[in-house]
């Protein structure tokens, strides 16, 4: 029985189909930036950290089990040819869900690779299998994680704002030519600068007027109390000079006189005027004689001249501050009314100059944008993504089903189980004889004599076997074993 039940495992053993298994294994990845298609500014690009998320692990998995990706894979394998239907739909669907049961992926766990196997009969099968499930899976994540068309909306978001900004821009220089303005924020900064250089310019002239004022006031003091001259040298002397115009005078009367006796009569009105004019210049010779001149040597005050120079001097001054005060007052008011006007032009300036900044840089933005999604053709074209193939499928050496070598074993030790099963159930299912009569009943023939049972002794088996075979006996009745 045992000998017959190995036969049938290693005829098994040898009979059942072989199975191949091909491997696959895919590593996920940073080391590319995938761009945001998105209308948002802000938003400039997907970039991965070292570490790789336990959710894009699975998304990646979900991915690469999609109904929609096997059935590519049964159509580049040619799966569907294994299937019995009539027709070629149901056979590819077929395919998918038996390519379903015998495609494992399942995540390594702690690391970022992806673990496929594919089992098949035919190890060629198996292989192809799992490449074409490689080369699909890289251009279907390709296609997921890609934007087509994108660059050409960027370019075209690009043009528009180009185009609303130079509108703008228009605008703005317009609005400068109209109010002379080249640039407000820097003219207001300069004008307000310029502001308060004049006030304090002003201020500073003010300053310099009242100190002037005030010094011209002490300097007109200081003259009003000042002599204008100052006496050098003074000296008395007699009146010579004098003295002698009299003399000269006195005798130039006296010889009219006598001319005048000659002529006319001592009491005519001509005589009596000359004896007059004689006598009053004798006293004015006597009196001469008896005093005397002072000469008195005087010279300017140089203290006086210098006050009246600086009187001068300040008064020049305060007429020149003055005159650049005024100036600088109307400066003031020109500039004050120009930071008024800038003001009130300041909000439309201000708003036509932040639409210019803002379509430049919406303009630049989507420039950037559709050069990173040009770049993300690119390297969709050259096929770099941010996965990558750690081990690729090769067509399986050995299999996996049957090992033989194990099954022999196991079915060496279940027949020698099974036959000793069978020999334990055939002894205790054996027809017992209990009495003579069932005796001559099998035998159809009568009992002529019998044995005792003392001598009738077990067979002869080691003492584990004979023990075993002991308690496997039915206990008879102690009679003797007849004969026949």
């Amino acid at each position: 029985m045992t000998i017959i039940l190995f036969i049938l495992v290693l005829l098994m053993t040898f009979v059942i189909p072989k199975s191949y298994r091909a491997d696959l294994k895919i590593l996920l990845k940073n080391e590319r930036v995938n761009a945001i298609v998105s209308s948002d500014e802000q938003a400039e690009g997907l970039y991965y950290l070292d570490e790789v998320g336990e959710a894009r692990i699975n998304t990646e998995s979900e991915l690469m089990g999609s109904t929609e990706l096997l059935r590519e894979v049964v159509r580049h394998s040619g799966l569907e040819a294994n299937e019995n239907s009539s027709s070629a739909k149901e056979r590819t669907e077929l395919a998918v869900e038996h390519l379903k049961k015998d495609l494992k992926i399942s995540p390594i766990r702690r690391s970022n690779i992806i673990a496929v196997s594919y089992v098949s009969r035919d190890p060629k099968l198996a292989a192809s299998v799992l490449r074409a499930l490689m080369t699909l899976y890289l251009e279907f994540h390709l296609r997921l994680h890609s934007a087509p068309g994108a660059a050409d909306v960027f370019k075209q978001m690009a043009v528009n704002y180009a185009r609303e900004r130079d509108g703008a821009q228009a605008k703005l220089d317009a609005f400068k030519k109209l109010h002379s303005i080249a640039s407000l924020p820097e003219e207001k900064a300069l004008t307000l600068q310029r502001f308060a250089d004049l006030s304090k310019q002003w201020s500073d002239v003010q300053v310099a007027v009242k100190r002037s004022q005030d010094q011209q006031t002490r300097i007109r003091a200081f003259v009003a109390s000042t002599p204008p001259v100052v006496e050098k040298e003074r000296r008395s002397l007699p009146n010579q000079m004098e003295t002698e115009q009299l003399n000269i005078a006195l005798v130039n009367l006296r010889s009219k006189q006598v001319e005048a006796l000659a002529r006319y009569q001592p009491t005519d009105r001509v005589v009596r005027d000359l004896d007059e004019q004689i006598r009053l210049t004798q006293e004015a010779l006597v009196k001469a004689q008896n005093t005397k001149s002072e000469e008195i040597s005087t010279e300017r005050n140089s203290l006086h001249v210098t006050a009246q120079n600086d009187y001068m001097k300040a008064e020049t001054e305060i007429a020149g501050l003055s005159r650049q005060a005024r100036e600088i007052q109307h400066q003031l008011q020109e500039q004050q009314s120009r930071v008024l006007d800038l003001d009130s032009q300041t909000a439309t300036y201000d708003a036509l100059a932040r639409a210019v900044v803002r379509l430049s840089e919406l303009s630049q933005t989507y420039e950037k944008k559709a050069s990173d999604v040009q770049a993300g053709e690119l390297l969709d074209k050259q096929r770099v993504a941010n996965v990558a193939i750690v081990e690729a499928p090769t067509e399986p050496s050995s299999a996996i089903f049957p090992r033989r070598g194990l099954i022999i074993g196991l079915g060496f030790i279940w027949s020698l189980a099974m036959g000793l099963a069978a020999a334990l159930i055939a002894d205790l299912t054996a027809k017992r004889i209990r009495s003579p009569y069932e005796l001559e009943l099998a035998l159809r023939a009568p009992v002529v004599g019998f044995l005792s049972a003392d001598v009738i002794t077990t067979p002869s088996y080691s003492n584990a076997n004979g023990a075993i075979y002991r308690s496997l006996q039915r206990e008879l009745p102690r009679s003797l074993w007849r004969w026949s």
